[in-house]
């Protein structure tokens, strides 16, 4: 399943414009709800747009980057 290109921004930016770190469960704070974002961040990682996590991480404590593709794609958005 695709993500919805309004939320892939917003993951995207958000996570262009964070702490170097990454983000943590705060990226799942947004009107769609936490599965939502979940999703989408699944969908994200299996385009090569975020960095790889443990089959068994957990979103609420796995910090979450963006890959180099991921940095040019969010770029994108802010055009």
């Amino acid at each position: 399943m695709s993500t919805d290109k309004e939320l892939e921004k917003e993951v995207l930016t958000r996570l262009l414009h964070a702490h170097p770190g990454g983000l943590g469960k705060e990226i799942l704070d947004n009107y769609r709800g936490e599965s939502a974002v979940a999703e989408a961040i699944t969908d994200l990682q299996s385009r090569g747009l975020i960095q790889d996590r443990k089959a068994d991480a957990n979103i609420n404590t796995d910090p979450i980057k963006l890959t180099a593709s991921g940095v040019e794609a969010a770029k994108q958005f802010e055009h």
